[in-house]
């Protein structure tokens, strides 16, 4: 694409799926690993240890979306551990209030078309906000001056 052209619509869609499913898929794969240290840490530090565990799955959550805003969307976002830390954060927050509605249809009534359906749109939704939470910490590229 030169410069100046503007992406089409089903380009930025496409990325936002694509960000809402990798960023699903790869904290799926990652949450089996944090489940075991987390369980680990409880079991050895009890309330340290959970707290510890909370804010490694916060690291892990601003970590990898860091790395998929960059990845996907060129987005330069800030990367040291206090920035993960926040970023993973608001992130959850951000989507555990936007899949509400989610929770509350799987609980009316769990159909697997409605449960395929909701994951697809979700994909473009959880992209969304993932997106928009990680140009909160985008850095300004630094320029040569003259």
């Amino acid at each position: 694409m030169e410069e100046g052209e503007q992406p089409s619509q089903i380009s930025i869609l496409s990325k936002y799926f694509l960000h809402g499913i990798l960023f699903s898929v790869i904290f799926l794969i990652l949450s089996f690993v944090w489940i075991a240290i987390f369980i680990g840490l409880v079991f050895i530090g009890l309330f340290i240890g959970f707290i510890i565990g909370l804010l490694m799955l916060f690291l892990i959550i601003g970590g990898l979306n860091v790395f998929l805003a960059w990845f996907i969307w060129d987005v330069n976002a800030a990367s040291d551990w206090l920035s993960f830390l926040i970023h993973g954060f608001v992130l959850s927050l951000a989507l555990f209030v936007a899949s509400i509605p989610q929770i509350f249809i799987n609980i009316i009534g769990v159909n697997p078309t409605i449960t395929i359906a909701l994951f697809i749109i979700y994909c473009f939704i959880n992209g969304y906000i993932a997106k928009n939470v990680a140009g909160y910490w985008e850095e300004e590229s630094e320029e040569t001056g003259e």
